[in-house]
């Protein structure tokens, strides 16, 4: 089944208090940011692969050592996960590679509509964003969302990646803390893995933001059919959709 691409009835949204997203893919252009990185360093070692290619393996990768226990940094993450990529396809990566990599997440780019659209959403919602970074990368990337998030729940703070549950239980108790029930919640992501799954879980409203669209490849992601409520290609279609007449 395809998910709505739009919405005809807006006054549907007016219940909702807070808006909650996921970062990296919905706000944050992290393929293109991974991409900007690890493209020159496949052009230096001579890699024939295709960036379309290294973002799926590098997704992957980076899933199984989210699931390493006990719980392993961010930053530790990235490393790793990039230099299975480069080892399994035969040129291993060299410390100061992997070094720069694992500081790269503040460097990423925030999509053309993103901030735009955080400004109007905050006129008239509570923001959060549940994320599967450290603090000091979220903080780094903040700065670039013009430090617009009112909640913020990282995996260093609840020692854990999503789709686990514990972001989002946490992120529902400090709203809950603001007088916002689960009911008042949009959870907003382009992962469906990650966030719509767990969400759908847990009984939030969940807007799918199909950023890849017809592009070639799956990006920086992990394939899941679950199904959102509803889905829109941007933030700006999702806003233009629903919140703006609301």
């Amino acid at each position: 089944m395809t998910p709505n691409k739009s919405l005809h009835a807006p006054t549907d949204f007016r219940k909702y208090r807070a808006v909650t997203f996921d970062c990296y893919g919905t706000l944050i252009d992290w393929d293109t940011g991974v991409s900007t990185i690890l493209a020159p360093w496949t052009v230096k070692v001579g890699l024939l692969l295709t960036m379309d290619d290294f973002l799926g393996q590098f997704a992957d990768a980076q899933r199984v050592h989210q699931i390493t226990d006990p719980f392993k940094p961010y930053r530790q993450v990235l490393a790793d996960a990039f230099a299975d990529v480069a080892t399994a396809n035969g040129h291993p990566a060299d410390a100061e590679d992997l070094a720069a990599f694992s500081r790269s997440v503040g460097t990423w780019p925030p999509f053309s509509d993103t901030v735009w659209i955080l400004r109007q959403l905050k006129k008239k919602y509570v923001l959060g964003v549940m994320s599967n970074v450290d603090d000091e990368s979220f903080s780094a990337t903040h700065k670039l969302l013009g430090g617009l998030i009112d909640e913020i729940i990282t995996a260093e703070q609840v020692q854990s990646y999503k789709p686990a549950a514990p972001h989002f239980e946490e992120m529902l108790k400090r709203l809950a803390d603001k007088g916002i029930s689960k009911e008042e919640v949009l959870h907003v992501a382009q992962s469906r893995f990650h966030d719509i799954e767990p969400g759908n879980r847990l009984g939030l409203k969940t807007i799918w933001i199909d950023r890849r669209g017809p592009k070639r490849g799956r990006g920086i992601t992990v394939a899941s059919q679950a199904e959102p409520a509803y889905r829109f290609e941007s933030l700006a279609e999702f806003f233009e959709a629903t919140v703006s007449d609301a």
